[in-house]
């Protein structure tokens, strides 16, 4: 599995910038090309789209206020490990990792997610259905 972002997917697939929906078309290029199994594509704001072979799978993140996005990817990076680490699915780990990431981008700075922001922000993306399958 890769986790980059939208401007690092662009410069993989060779191109300036990808939309929305030309995200699996490139994730799946890299992925016959290379052998990679799982892309995860963090898309800021937007939340991320995992690709496979087989499916595309995207999480939206609720909003927030925005006060920086220094580490928000790590922390995706980590909760989707912690996730998958503690036996959860794919699909599951990628919501987590979305509401790490997301929760990251709350504090200022370098700092990290905390636990509780995450929690928060996990059970919005679950209780309104944000975690949903969408074919692109």
């Amino acid at each position: 599995m890769v986790k980059p972002n939208l401007a690092e997917l662009s410069k993989l697939a060779g191109v300036e910038e990808l939309g929305v929906y030309e995200i699996g078309k490139a994730a799946r290029k890299l992925i016959n090309e290379t052998g990679c199994n799982i892309i995860v594509v963090s898309m800021g704001s937007l939340g991320a789209m995992m690709i496979t072979k087989e499916e595309i799978y995207k999480v939206s993140a609720p909003p927030v206020k925005r006060r920086s996005t220094v580490g928000a990817g790590d922390s995706m990076v980590a909760g989707i490990v912690l996730s998958l680490s503690n036996g959860k699915s794919l699909k599951e780990a990628i919501g987590y990792g979305v509401a790490c990431g997301t929760a990251a981008t709350i504090n200022a700075g370098t700092e990290l997610c905390k636990l509780n922001d995450v929690k928060k922000i996990h059970d919005q993306i679950v209780s309104l259905n944000r975690v949903d399958v969408e074919i692109f």
